[in-house]
């Protein structure tokens, strides 16, 4: 299944099988024996549509590159916690509107270029600067002012107190000062970029000059695959060490008690969602917004994926979030009302578009929407596109009624209080909610905001969010170390090894 890393990676599930625990941050075993140091060969459907980074987009880049080749000031770890990494730490000024990072020494480029603040000072701007492209723009807009008053200290000075920055800046992965392209090879982590052939694999190497702990195995190489089954039948004749993700329970009963490989179920934050431009008429109505939402059966939308996996869900926060409230039954399952919404919107009628970029999954859900709305006298048309297209279609130029998308990235609920973002909802009520949220003096104030947010945009439903997948992953058995959950776009591999 295709997702963004606005957005999303499209991640999968399990049962009844080897069962690695959800609160674990990865697989077990990876100290329990003797290890060998071989290249891993990971197996995706999830391939990056280009090596740009620090913009909106597709997941594959992120997943198979931030903190493997590129890191930030700070990571969010497989638990979803920030961690530092390039910064050693930082301090905050009393009031909260100075940050004060003091960065590791001795750190260089994959080129023995040395990293300094200098670096991170360009990374930053550019990340904020006027023709910024960054999914967190506006989130990092609160810095007014970057300094650096030695080659091993940046000191951001702020609009205002941010409770989340330190999070946000994790999306800023630090490249050179003076990198335009930033399509680069040339990061600070503990690989090192081989080379891209697109359509079949991404493959990086051990930099043995990395300022931290080196990786576990010397490489990783990433294939890519158009379907799933095709990335199974890799697993099952030796040439892929571990799939990343599993989109259909289906697909596990080949791997179920065969104790040559191991399936590990994780949580994942990858929702499902059907969106609306709220820009654009009738979109711009709640009451057609919520007779649409009121108007899908999500509960058999996620078993004809998932069976009995996944979670029907009715906001954009998912349970591992703190400021979490389920909202599914806000707008359940219910024709009747559906049409009655509509009649009371004056709408009748209605036909729209959908785009969404092709799959066996996708395909499931398109034609159960359809089917759902043709009920309610709702009249869809489905416009299959590639993942460039919707990159520059949706996303970029926002030119479309409605879109299906995977979004994973972790505590990405500020988006609806951005009305720049893709989908256009604008409540300034929300974006007050946000703005408070992110200032507020305690963690408990900032949650209590948030979970209003999650309310209101439950109930406004500028979305429809279809449900949460599940996260599955099987592997070789004697492949241990990847992580088990994916509560961040990227998927880290230096702890991966192999047995023996």
């Amino acid at each position: 299944m295709r997702s963004r890393a606005i957005p999303a990676v499209a991640l999968a599930l399990a049962a009844s099988l080897i069962l690695a625990a959800c609160g674990g941050s990865s697989s077990e075993g990876s100290n329990a024996a003797a290890t060998s140091e071989a290249e891993i060969v990971i197996g995706s459907t999830n391939e990056p549509t280009g090596l740009v980074r620090n913009v909106g987009g597709s997941s594959g880049v992120s997943q198979t590159m931030t903190r493997n080749v590129f890191e930030g000031l700070t990571s969010v770890d497989v638990d979803g916690a920030v961690i530092p990494t390039l910064a050693e730490s930082w301090d905050a000024s009393e009031d909260g509107l100075t940050l004060t990072f003091h960065l590791h020494s001795g750190v260089v480029f994959h080129d023995g270029t040395p990293f300094t603040s200098a670096d991170v000072a360009w990374s930053i701007s550019q990340a904020i600067a006027p023709e910024s492209k960054s999914a967190r723009k506006a989130d990092l807009s609160v810095i007014q002012d970057i300094a650096t008053p030695d080659d091993t200290t940046v000191v951001l000075t702020l609009g205002r107190r941010s409770q989340a920055l330190p999070f946000y800046l994790a999306s800023v992965t630090i490249v050179k000062d003076g990198d335009t392209e930033l399509t680069t090879d040339n990061g600070t982590g503990p690989y090192r970029f081989v080379e891209w052939t697109q359509g079949d694999h991404l493959t990086i190497e051990r930099f043995d000059d990395y300022w931290g702990e080196p990786a576990q195995n010397v490489g990783v190489t990433f294939r890519f695959f158009k379907d799933t089954t095709a990335l199974n039948n890799a697993l099952l004749t030796g040439d892929l060490d571990l799939v990343i993700a599993e989109d259909s329970p289906d697909q596990l009963v080949q791997f179920e008690g065969n104790p040559d490989f191991t399936i590990t179920e994780g949580t994942s934050t990858t929702k499902q969602i059907w969106t609306f431009n709220n820009r654009v008429a009738p979109f711009t109505d709640v009451r057609v917004r919520q007779a649409l939402y009121k108007a899908l059966d999500r509960e058999k939308i996620r078993s004809a994926v998932w069976d009995t996996y996944g979670q029907v869900i009715g906001s954009m926060v998912p349970p591992t979030d703190p400021w979490f409230v389920d909202q599914a039954n806000v707008h359940a399952y219910d024709p009747d009302a559906a049409k009655a919404l509509l009649a009371e919107a004056g709408v009748s009628g209605l036909t729209f578009s959908l785009d969404y970029v092709a799959g066996d999954n996708e395909e499931t859900i398109v034609q159960l929407i359809k089917t759902d709305l043709a009920a309610v006298g709702v009249t869809v048309d489905l416009h299959p596109i590639d993942d460039a297209t919707w990159y520059q279609k949706v996303y970029t130029d926002k030119d479309y009624e409605t879109t299906l998308m995977g979004h994973v990235n972790p505590r990405d609920l500020v988006w609806y209080a951005n009305p720049d973002f893709y989908w256009g909802y604008d409540n300034p009520q929300v974006q007050q909610w946000v703005a408070e949220a992110d200032q507020a003096p305690t963690e408990a104030e900032q949650v209590a905001l948030l979970r209003q947010v999650n309310e209101t945009i439950g109930l406004e439903a500028p979305s429809a969010w279809l449900y949460l997948d599940p996260q599955i992953r099987v592997a070789k058995s004697e492949i241990s170390g990847f992580p088990v959950n994916q509560v961040t776009e990227s998927f880290y591999v230096a702890d991966i090894v192999r047995a023996g």
